[in-house]
């Protein structure tokens, strides 16, 4: 091989590395972007306020940087979008007797026959947290694709569970405290700026102890159902016109 030979195959495989770094660069920039798929600007009525996870409250908006400070914070983690809902916690008829706002709420965002539905959400778990020295096993923080904020936040905390309930009462106040009829330990209800946060301790059939927090941002859920509602009654009309076209 020529020396003018060696130096063009030189230039072309340098050439070919560099394009090879770049294409990688624009997809390690570009891919958490495309996984939070917020699909219209937040709605600025939206106010900060009630309680909050990690800085994380009912106004506060999905993207790629809050995205990246959690993960700082809690861990890797697992991203899911078009997820259902399923508001219940304790028993079956807890929301119904207790909290009837979020039972209202559920049964809205659930068919009536039990079947599965989806909805335009995002839902990040993280199972790691406790590697970041962090106390929690598992957490679930679900926000609506229609305006970034959050829906619903499950928290398990690790066996220091009064611990995180002195903290939220020293910051919230004393709960509402329902006694259960199976013996468990009380659950425990803060209400603040119409969002709900419960609190919940019980023995797991394994004998295993679960403690479970959950937050719902109720302003937020109502918000989702309408506006599903609403895309639900343009998708009929539209269905209904073209069914006239046809005739």
């Amino acid at each position: 091989m020529t020396p003018t030979r060696q130096r063009q195959l030189l230039f072309a495989l340098l050439a070919a590395g560099l394009l090879v770094v770049i294409i990688a660069t624009i997809i390690a920039l570009t891919r958490p972007q495309r996984d939070i798929q917020i699909a219209a600007p937040a709605d600025p009525s939206s106010s900060p306020g009630g309680f909050t996870f990690f800085d994380v409250d009912r106004a506060t908006v999905l993207d790629r940087s809050l995205r990246k400070k959690l993960a700082e914070t809690l861990g890797s983690d697992a991203i899911a979008h078009a997820t259902p809902i399923d508001l219940t916690t304790v028993g079956p008829h807890f929301l119904r007797d207790h909290l009837p706002v979020l039972d209202t709420l559920n049964q809205r965002l659930n068919p009536a026959m039990g079947g599965r539905r989806e909805h335009d959400t995002t839902r990040l778990t993280y199972h790691r947290a406790e590697r970041h020295n962090m106390p929690f096993r598992y957490i679930e923080l679900v926000f609506s694709n229609r305006n970034g904020r959050p829906l619903y936040f499950i928290i398990n905390p690790t066996e220091d569970f009064a611990d995180s309930i002195a903290t939220l009462a020293s910051k919230y106040g004393p709960p509402r405290i329902i006694q259960t009829d199976n013996g468990d330990a009380p659950v425990r209800i803060w209400e603040q700026a119409g969002d709900i946060l419960v609190g919940t301790s019980f023995t797991r059939r394994n004998g295993r102890l679960a403690q479970e927090l959950r937050i719902y941002f109720v302003d937020n859920l109502k918000k989702l159902v309408a506006s599903e509602d609403q895309a639900l009654k343009q998708q009929e009309s539209s269905s209904r016109k073209a069914g006239e076209r046809a005739f």
